[in-house]
């Protein structure tokens, strides 16, 4: 599953590789949402970093990296907006307000949404 298309977005592109090897490609500035991407660059300075290292995510399967990848980019383009507390809401659409984010988790199983928080962990996402 080799994406070779790098995704929208000014300034340098990043591989991300899953377990089995397949590679996602995303913007940088997308990529350093994970701790363990900024970790891995030779570069300390993720403004000069024109040409980051590539990043083995070797506890993700590709399926759940892709996903990953796919809420990365739209982070960067439509950051979450901050879910305030006390809850205004009792349901999940009531307390997300964007839609991307509610289809996003609302489009996986929860197989995937387990995979995906547990990747979000190994990877230090934070956001």
């Amino acid at each position: 599953m080799e994406e070779d298309n790098p995704t929208s977005g000014s300034g340098p592109s990043i591989k991300l590789i899953s377990r089995a090897g397949d590679s996602f490609e995303l913007p940088y500035a997308a990529a350093i949402l994970s701790q363990t991407v900024k970790d891995a660059q030779s570069c300390e300075d993720d403004e000069e970093n024109e040409n980051p290292d590539d990043v083995e995510i070797v506890k993700v399967e590709s399926r759940c990296l892709e996903k990953v990848v796919e809420f990365l980019v739209h982070h960067l383009e439509e950051p979450l907006a901050e879910i305030k507390t006390p809850l205004e809401d009792n349901t999940f659409d009531g307390v997300v307000k964007q839609q991307f984010y509610r289809d996003f988790v609302k489009g996986v199983d929860q197989p995937m949404l387990f995979d995906l928080v547990t990747a979000a962990n190994f990877m230090a996402i934070r956001e």
